[in-house]
């Protein structure tokens, strides 16, 4: 009999698609009977736009590969949640450019296919019931297109700072993304070693072993703010 185990850490992050949209600058009238000029489309204002992570339509994950002695081929562990919070803002003018301003995962709320291994990861592993938090924050962005057309998927690299054990170590995201009217859609990816933060992967008795190297992945949904 095994007793199947778990290990990883979750951060997440993310960044976005970009939108390039017009603006109009009203002109100071030359006289009283000069016309003003006509306003902005609606949608279309220049500079920076927020849009906030809605939690239920969002997941972040990890996957972390587990070896035990009595199978041939390693199995993959796979942990979600949806506690997830955080803001993503984009600038409009001259060449679009995004950025994370924080992205926050409750690490606490993590599930699997196996309590034991929840548990585990809870009160020995990842601490994290003393540590629930995973934050990311970016620093750049790479790969940015020139401009955007509305609905259409964007691939670049988004680097930033993600703090996880209470440890703060780079990390890079490759992240596709869209932008349809108010509401932006995508994924991201990357991949971490625990002992990078602090965390020394499992090993029971030489029965069970975690490879170090930790998955992690984030679908999101952010909708503009109001």
């Amino acid at each position: 009999m095994y007793r199947r185990i778990w290990m990883a850490t979750l951060a997440v992050a993310f960044a976005g698609a970009l939108a390039a949209c017009g603006s109009s600058t009203s002109q100071p009238a030359a006289a009283p009977t000069a016309a003003p000029a006509a306003p902005a489309p609606s949608g279309a204002a220049s500079g920076t736009r927020t849009f906030t992570i809605v939690p239920e339509q969002t997941e972040a994950s990890y996957q972390v590969q587990e070896q035990f002695l009595s199978r041939d081929l390693p199995s993959q562990a796979i942990g979600k949640t949806n506690a997830v919070t955080g803001e993503l803002q984009f600038s409009l003018d001259g060449k679009p450019s995004g950025k994370v301003t924080n992205i926050t995962v409750d690490l606490s709320k993590l599930t699997s296919d196996e309590r034991r291994r929840d548990n585990r990861i809870r009160q020995q592993w990842l601490e994290s019931n003393k540590y629930p938090n995973a934050v990311f924050t970016s620093t750049d962005a790479q790969g940015l297109p020139e401009s955007y057309t509305e609905g259409q998927d964007v691939n670049f690299k988004l680097t930033g700072d993600m703090t996880i054990h209470d440890v703060t170590k780079p990390v890079t995201f490759d992240v596709t993304g869209k932008l349809v009217g108010d509401t932006i859609t995508g994924s991201a990816m990357t991949q971490i070693l625990m002992k990078d933060f602090g965390i020394d992967p499992p090993s029971i008795a030489g029965m069970l072993t975690v490879k170090d190297g930790v998955t992690i992945k984030f679908n999101f949904t952010a909708k503009e703010a109001k």
